[in-house]
């Protein structure tokens, strides 16, 4: 089995939710949360851009609350691991108003990492979303300038300033607020283009580039608005919240219709489609070749703004449609109950060749920040949603994080292992508290590693199992810990805290868990020590 708690998932009407697929392994916070307030803007994990071995990690601040200086100041870290240590530790930061004074930012801004005029220097390209008047700049490129720094040394000030910068509108006062973007030459022309969809009706969409980004900063550069909204006759779209691309064509999604933009060859064509029923995709949706036969598919989750489901698609093109196939409605009160999929990923989490798809959540639950992973199995047809499997990736029932929207998703290689990681956190905080860092890992051959202070224990098989009413679960501790053990059901409801964040010596320990008062079905057991965790099932028959 490539987990202990995959489950079988009819079609598309959910009937259960394996539990806790992909343990966490560290919670870290932020970088200068005492000031970064207003939650995760944005993040790149798994990158290794200076070449020096360690792993590195890209995050900017988010502005949730309008009310703090800290969090309207739009701030970039390069957060770094060195090679055998445990933690992540800022080696770079750039204050874009040490730039620009007058900049601030809205919520949710953009972040890639580029390379837009193809001179074999990685860039940081990162969306501020502007919460000023006037015309501020919307587009910020830092290249890498050696070692673990990336833009230009003010000789005075010693602050980082961006290479390249640009505001997108050529006049004062339009509201232009990219959410979304992809970064790829969808014109064929040998240059990237950034392809951004935004929240904001006076430009919701726009297809751009960049002849160069100078070295020296020097401004010579020229961006250029290859296609947008405005060369549209007739739009009848909305605000964007969400962009994807399969070869020449993309697609912007809002609750209205789907815009699709397509190079024919010699121009761009624009034409529009219905809209998803359960409304908009929200920086979620994810292109990929699924089934290896070298085209790309859309996956793409409902957020809001239409009827009640709150579906996964698989989307795919035959000639000039997109043809949509529905995969899991997540909407029931078991699942979402009420929220949205917001957010999300996809990498090859098991190892096993398939993409793992990872979506994230706003007011789910209970419990909150559900996070769903889904796979086709490689067993058949894509468009047959038996060939799919859907599982929760976490939820935040397992530690503190609740409340938040779950939508800063990467998944990546963060350690040495040959599987990726999920890295998440909250687009938004809790008042002036900005969620941790979330990595979640798994080893499917030889179980849970914690790349942080890992805890050394071993989780045994509950006996007896099956069982009727109680049973012991053994664990041994190889040293001292703290420990928590808790039992949950399969829709992720907590039946019992057998032990809560106790310390507990070194040793062999065997705790009874007595299920008189519960159904039969089956329950998860999941012990954490420190910051790992481990998870097995055992079956009640009554």
């Amino acid at each position: 089995m490539k987990n202990l708690l995959r489950m079988t998932i009819m079609l598309v009407l959910v009937t259960s939710l394996a539990f806790a697929v992909i343990p966490r392994v560290a919670e870290f916070a932020p970088p200068d949360t005492s000031v970064n307030v207003g939650g995760t803007g944005n993040l790149i994990a798994g990158v290794d851009i200076d070449g020096d071995g360690a792993t590195e990690i890209y995050w900017v601040n988010d502005n949730w609350n309008d009310s703090d200086a800290g969090e309207l100041i739009p701030k970039i870290y390069k957060l770094e691991r060195a090679v055998g240590e445990t933690d992540y530790e800022v080696v770079w930061m750039a204050n874009a108003q040490d730039f620009d004074p007058t900049i601030t930012q809205n919520t949710w801004p953009t972040l890639a990492i580029t390379d837009l005029d193809n001179d074999g220097k990685m860039e940081l390209t990162w969306g501020i979303v502007n919460a000023g008047a006037g015309n501020p700049y919307r587009i910020w490129v830092y290249e890498h300038a050696g070692g673990d720094n990336f833009g230009i040394q003010n000789p005075t000030t010693l602050k980082w300033e961006p290479h390249s910068v640009w505001t997108i509108a050529d006049a004062d006062g339009v509201n232009i607020r990219p959410v979304s973007w992809k970064i790829t030459d969808i014109d064929a022309d040998g240059v990237d283009e950034i392809i951004f969809a935004s929240r904001k009706s006076d430009l919701t969409f726009g297809i751009c580039s960049v002849d160069d980004i100078p070295d020296d900063g020097a401004g010579t550069e020229v961006w250029t608005m290859e296609y947008s909204q405005a060369d549209v006759a007739i739009y009848g779209g909305d605000n964007k919240w969400d962009v994807a691309v399969i070869g020449s064509s993309a697609y912007f999604f809002d609750e209205v219709k789907i815009s699709k933009v397509k190079w024919s060859g010699t121009e761009y064509v624009y034409s529009e489609m219905d809209p998803l029923p359960g409304g908009i995709s929200f920086d979620a949706a994810q292109s990929c070749d699924v089934d290896g036969d070298g085209t790309n598919e859309i996956l793409v989750g409902e957020y809001f703004y239409g009827d009640t489901t709150r579906m996964i698609w698989l989307c795919y093109e035959i000639g000039d449609t997109l043809n949509r196939v529905p995969l899991f409605d997540l909407a029931g009160t078991d699942y979402l109950d009420g929220g949205r999929i917001i957010g999300g990923d996809h990498g090859d989490i098991d190892g096993d060749g398939n993409m793992d798809f990872v979506f994230g959540s706003r007011y789910s639950g209970p419990p909150n920040a559900m996070m769903f992973r889904v796979e086709y199995d490689g067993s058949g047809e894509i468009i047959d949603p038996s060939n799919w499997e859907l599982t929760f990736a976490d939820t935040g029932s397992l530690s503190s994080a609740s409340g938040g929207i779950w939508s800063v998703i990467d998944i990546a290689n963060v350690d040495d292992d040959v599987e990726d990681e999920v890295v998440y956190t909250s687009s938004v905080s809790a008042g002036s508290f900005t969620y941790p860092i979330i990595i979640l890992d798994n080893d499917y051959t030889t179980g849970v590693r914690n790349i942080f202070n890992p805890a050394s224990f071993e989780l045994g098989e509950a006996y007896p199992n099956p069982f009727n009413p109680a049973t012991i679960i053994p664990f041994t501790l190889e040293e001292s810990g703290m420990v928590t053990l808790t039992v949950f059901n399969v829709k992720g409801e907590r039946v019992s805290m057998l032990i809560s964040n106790d310390r507990m010596e070194s040793g062999h320990h065997n705790v009874m868990f007595d299920a008189s008062d519960l159904a039969s079905g089956v329950y998860v057991y999941q012990l954490q020590v420190d910051n790992t965790v481990r998870a097995a099932q055992m079956v009640l028959n009554k």
